[in-house]
């Protein structure tokens, strides 16, 4: 651990070759359980020492737990540490942590230190959310209305804002919509996200679903600097589906509100009925200047009738004085 300063530094040099491997993402929830393992040149590297470290930035990755061939190749760990690092001898290192923690969220390497000289391994994205990742099925054109909670969170590490994104890459997660805590609710085209302080639940509405909206999402929250997952949602938009099978959690749900609180449904009606009474005032808005429109050529071409009425019965007049004399 003494030579983790170099270490750093020989990280941060090594970066065009971190730069090439590829990022593998692995999802789990809280309390639950990593396994991985990372494979070396025997030949070269057996006699290394091998490491397991958690990036801090794109210069600086934390060593966690390594071991040392002179004192034997598991990790020198306390029997209750929830890291443990083994090299099976065989070109393999094998990497565990239990008990998981959202704030265990991060990117993490294994390598190899070869004296002054860093080999990364392999280089790995850990989500860990507060909530079991829940399957979501929807007809196309459809409405729906679903909740994370953010009771876990407790009242000293207050979030700044929430976040509804979507995942476009294994690693990469694309906000949709945010909404800043004192803000409580913001809307974004066909997406509506609303902060329920009393309950400490964050509601998000989809309406009028589209197939291309299928995929991976997450409810986000920001606490200072660091992104915390609350939950993964993956939602599959279907040209017709079995009401049966609607949604598919880690626990059975028996009934569809289950997802969708009294106070999310009511507020999801309150909603709908606003955006249809605004679509109602458009088409009366649009009726009424038709109307308006048609009635003011109507009177325009009255009065250039009348006009030409008049006009034709002011040039027969003297023609007519005319014969009479």
């Amino acid at each position: 651990m003494g030579r983790f300063p170099a270490r750093l530094l020989l990280l941060a040099l090594t970066g065009p070759c971190i730069a090439g491997k590829d990022l593998e993402m692995v999802r789990r929830v809280r309390g639950g359980a990593l396994t991985t393992v990372c494979h070396y040149d025997e030949h070269k590297y057996s006699q290394r020492e091998k490491f397991w470290c958690k990036e801090l930035s794109d210069l600086e990755c934390r060593t966690i737990v390594q071991s040392s061939p002179a004192v034997g190749r598991n990790s020198l760990n306390p029997p209750n540490a929830r890291v443990s690092l083994k090299d099976l001898g065989i070109g393999w290192i094998s990497v565990s942590m239990t008990e998981l923690r959202v704030e265990d969220s991060g990117i993490y390497w294994c390598g190899v230190s070869d004296y002054m000289k860093i080999i990364p391994l392999k280089k790995i994205k850990v989500a860990v959310s507060y909530e079991a990742p829940m399957r979501l099925s929807a007809k196309k054109g459809d409405s729906i209305s679903l909740n994370c909670s953010y009771s876990m969170v407790g009242d000293s590490r207050r979030p700044n804002n929430f976040t509804w994104c979507k995942m476009v890459t294994a690693t990469r997660c694309q906000p949709v919509i945010s909404v800043e805590i004192n803000q409580i609710v913001n809307t974004r085209e066909r997406t509506r996200i609303k902060i329920d302080r009393w309950n400490r639940v964050i509601i998000v509405m989809l309406v009028a679903l589209q197939l291309r909206d299928s995929g991976e999402y997450h409810c986000e929250t920001h606490l200072q600097e660091s992104t915390v997952l609350l939950k993964m949602i993956t939602l599959n938009v279907l040209e017709s589906y079995d009401r049966t099978a609607f949604v598919t959690t880690s626990h059975p749900i028996d009934d569809i509100g289950a997802i969708i609180p009294t106070a999310a449904r009511n507020d999801q009606q309150s909603w709908y009925s606003e955006v249809n009474l605004n679509a109602l005032c458009i088409m009366a808005g649009l009726l009424g200047t038709k109307f308006l429109t048609a009635l003011l050529i109507f009177i325009v071409a009255s009065n250039r009738r009348s006009r030409a009425t008049e006009q034709s019965t002011a040039g027969t007049n003297p023609s007519s004085s005319h014969s009479q004399d």
